[in-house]
């Protein structure tokens, strides 16, 4: 999986080194002001000796010097927010656990797998492709819309038939085809779009309609509702997580520790 650099990490590097070349050369001023030799070539440093405390000019070089400092370990420990659903499904000893958090919700193991899957394997944040699979099928496999213009999407992504002429019905209904068909396509939308929103956007309105005629409000409404379904989520599991991390951490005195199972609040997302 790719490591991803998010804007704020690039502004924060260009500013460290800004910083860095501002330190050396008040680390070049401060040697002319203390007697030491001026770089080879250059001429001597110029400066007003009135009104100057040569002392106070030295903690305030210091003091930049602190700050630059502080502004590189800052730097260089910049990391997005880890999304703590894909670490645990990575995590061997947590997995069943996250399988039958979603098993809950889809009301299905074998949905709850193929959706779970596919978002590592395309670098989607698994509460994105959940809340996505609940607004276009309610984690209904065999979902079926005709649309207006003779063409039918179906199965959990809503697969288009226009769009995967290839595909049979069979396979539009199988959970672990759509759903890899289903979100590679929703990764290309967001590698084009650039944003999780456009991304979106472009998977519901297709991407001539988003960038040529502006997002009808139907689709922002669609999007609206995405993201607060896959905040609720991420809600929700953290809130299980924590809550079993402090039960297995927790004295049992002699009792067998509870389970990591992430199942037991109220599921969202079920009809």
């Amino acid at each position: 999986m790719r490591i991803k650099y998010n804007f704020s990490v690039f502004c924060g590097i260009l500013i460290f080194l800004s910083s860095g070349f501002f330190v050396v050369s008040c680390k070049a001023g401060k040697a002319e002001i203390n007697g030491s030799e001026t770089p080879t070539g250059q001429a001597p440093l110029q400066r007003s000796t009135a009104g100057v405390d040569s002392e106070n000019q030295d903690s305030t070089l210091d003091n930049i010097e602190e700050a630059s400092a502080r502004l590189a370990a800052l730097v260089l420990n910049m990391e997005e927010e880890p999304d703590i659903i894909l670490h645990s499904y990575l995590d061997p000893a947590l997995r069943e656990g996250v399988v039958a958090f979603f098993r809950d919700i889809t009301g299905s193991s074998e949905v709850a797998e193929a959706v779970l899957s596919n978002a590592v394997a395309f670098d989607i944040p698994p509460a994105l492709a959940f809340a996505l699979c609940w607004e276009e099928s309610r984690y209904k496999p065999r979902a079926i819309n005709r649309n207006l213009n003779d063409t039918v999407d179906r199965g959990l992504f809503q697969l288009n038939n226009a769009s995967f002429p290839k595909l049979t019905v069979e396979d539009f209904y199988d959970p672990g085809e759509n759903a890899r068909l289903g979100l590679a396509h929703l990764r290309w939308c967001l590698n084009t779009a650039g944003t999780e929103v456009a991304g979106l956007a472009m998977y519901n309105a297709g991407t001539v309609r988003v960038r040529s005629a502006g997002t009808p409000k139907k689709t922002l409404d669609y999007i609206s509702r995405i993201l607060k379904h896959q905040r609720k989520m991420e809600e929700l599991f953290k809130a299980e997580y924590s809550r079993i991390a402090r039960m297995e951490s927790a004295d049992t005195g002699g009792k067998e520790k509870f389970s990591f199972r992430l199942s037991l609040l109220t599921p969202v997302g079920r009809n």
